[in-house]
């Protein structure tokens, strides 16, 4: 799980009483049909008559797993007047455990909480370090001979498991350091007729935290929807803003409409989208974006480097050779596949070029190189070993810049993201490690510029020994658990964890494949395992390493 370098909101209040059986009753979902986009995952009940002020508070928490009709069902637990009032999207609270209700006195009830994560008012998913006790305050009153809830917290209450059924995950979109590629920022929201809306809004609040400094958006600061809703007609969106979009200029407009495009083309049914201004529709062709690849194209080192795929592979030119007189340790690979990066017990190689005009060249001397990655603009980044080396960064041959990793700890392994705004690190300190994301700006050049602190991975199962971004939003991880065998789960930088099927093998390390779901696994004995569809297959006896094309 995920815990952001930042304070969290904390709600107050505590209290003790029995364990309820109401809000537990339902044990799985019961699927609707689809009326206008509102998707009846759940059927909660409404309020029966003569219920008693726990019932009606246990009623009304337990209606949370049902927010069609704008959380209608909940709302019949509400007095006539709170009813218009109460927000449910404020804030998700995600629960584990039983609840517990105290009477504090008629008309005033208490509900204590065993809360593990928990959701903002954009979507935002954020992991409890550890289990967090929240007390929410109901003050009920008499409305036509039965209790209703007259007070209450802005927000929702669900399971785990709920959440995994109601809540879907949907990514708002930002711009890079340099507007050229679009970076995902992940949101979670329920599938609902508003969740355009939201989207929206949640672009206009801004990035995530940790995020703000490598990304930026295109729409002006201060922009609002004119009215709280994007339609949707015929599968268009319709996307009506105020008059502070036209203090954009005429490409900051183009690239606004690809941001918005980005973002609102995920939901079902959305084909297209227009922008509006006080319902004056903008005439505005969408700006061009390099596309960000989820899948990329597996590379073995095995007698030379070759592509994982059908048939047999002849090695990248100038690497067979180079692999049988150096005995490297590990390398990594451009998106064309024609520069090809060694580690050697003497040094950093480069091998370029294709044919006889393949060249090989030492570019750095050190060898306690911990991992090499190519960035998305082919720019090759070595890694040294040592906690708070300085990351080296080559233009070809050519050494441009040396940068500052901001954070301590023997580096183990790294990859960049397909958008290359965000970089991960394995590292390990005091006997510990530690997966973290940082943020990367580039300048005008499309040199890196800084690197910022980001998230950390909790890994959940064990150690971490390898992992590998599977796309924008998700790195997959390779665990090293209690009793000495390997685990593979998915760890979206904002979200809950997912187990994926257990390697056959114990695994060494992993690469991200072909597709966006796709993963090669080096065994410690050697082989290449690949999953795909949820299965293993063994693609290769026996080899020295692995990486990707991306």
């Amino acid at each position: 799980m995920r815990k952001l370098i930042a304070a969290a909101l904390v709600l107050v209040l505590t209290g003790c009483a029995q364990i309820p059986t109401q809000i537990d009753v339902k044990s799985g979902p019961e699927i609707a049909n689809e009326i206008e986009q509102e998707f009846a995952y759940y059927t909660p009940s409404g309020p029966v008559t003569g219920a008693d002020q726990q019932q009606i508070v246990s009623g009304f928490l337990a209606a949370g797993t049902g927010p069609q009709g704008d959380y209608s069902v909940a709302r019949e637990f509400l007095s006539k007047d709170f009813a218009q009032r109460w927000k449910p999207d404020a804030a998700v609270l995600i629960r584990s455990g039983a609840p517990q209700f105290r009477e504090a006195s008629s008309g005033l009830q208490f509900v204590n909480l065993n809360i593990t994560a928990r959701l903002d008012e954009h979507g935002r998913y954020q992991d409890s370090l550890t289990a967090e006790d929240v007390s929410l305050r109901f003050q009920l009153v008499r409305e036509d001979g039965e209790w209703r809830i007259a007070s209450a917290p802005d927000l929702t209450v669900v399971t785990a498991p709920v959440f995994s059924v109601v809540f879907q995950p949907y990514s708002v979109y930002f711009f890079d350091s340099q507007q050229r590629r679009l970076v995902a920022d992940s949101r979670w929201f329920p599938s609902r007729a508003s969740t355009g809306t939201r989207l929206i809004n949640a672009m206009l609040a801004g990035p995530s935290r940790w995020m703000e400094d490598a990304v930026q958006t295109a729409i002006p600061a201060g922009t609002k929807l004119t009215i709280d809703a994007v339609r949707v007609q015929d599968g268009v969106a319709q996307v009506d803003f105020d008059s502070s979009a036209l203090s954009a200029d005429a490409i900051g407009r183009r690239l606004m409409l690809a941001q918005i495009r980005a973002t609102l083309l995920q939901l079902s049914g959305v084909n297209e989208v227009a922008l509006f201004v006080n319902s004056s529709p903008q005439d505005i062709v969408p700006a061009s974006v390099i596309p960000s690849r989820n899948g990329a194209e597996g590379i073995a080192m095995i007698e030379g480097v070759v592509r994982l795929g059908a048939g047999v592979q002849q090695p990248l030119p100038g690497t067979a050779m180079f692999v049988q007189n150096n005995q490297p340790s590990h390398f990594a690979t451009n998106a064309a596949a024609d520069k090809v990066a060694f580690v050697t017990t003497t040094g950093v190689y480069l091998v370029g070029g294709t044919g006889i005009s393949s060249r090989t060249q030492r570019i750095s001397e050190d060898s306690d190189v911990a991992a090499l990655a190519f960035d998305p603009d082919g720019l090759l980044w070595v890694f040294p070993r040592r906690s708070g080396a300085e990351l080296q960064v080559f233009d070809d041959s050519t050494l441009v810049k040396s940068i500052i990793l901001p954070a301590l700890g023997e580096r183990k392994a790294a990859e960049f993201s397909s958008d290359g705004a965000r970089l991960g690190v394995l590292l390990q300190a005091e006997g510990e490690a530690r997966l973290e994301i940082f943020s990367l700006t580039k300048d005008v050049r499309l040199m890196p510029d800084r690197l910022y602190p980001g998230v950390v991975t909790d890994t959940a199962i064990g150690t971490p020994i390898s992992f590998t971004w599977q796309n924008q939003a998700t790195v997959r991880v390779l665990e090293l658990s209690l009793s000495g065998a390997t685990t593979l789960s998915d760890y979206p930088l904002a979200g809950p964890r997912s187990q994926l099927a257990t390697p056959p093998v114990k695994g060494r390390k992993i690469v991200s494949g072909s597709t966006e779901f796709a993963t090669y696994m080096l065994g410690e004995n050697q082989e290449i395992w690949a999953l795909t569809g949820g299965s293993w297959r063994r693609v290769v006896a026996s080899a020295l390493d692995i990486t990707n094309s991306r």
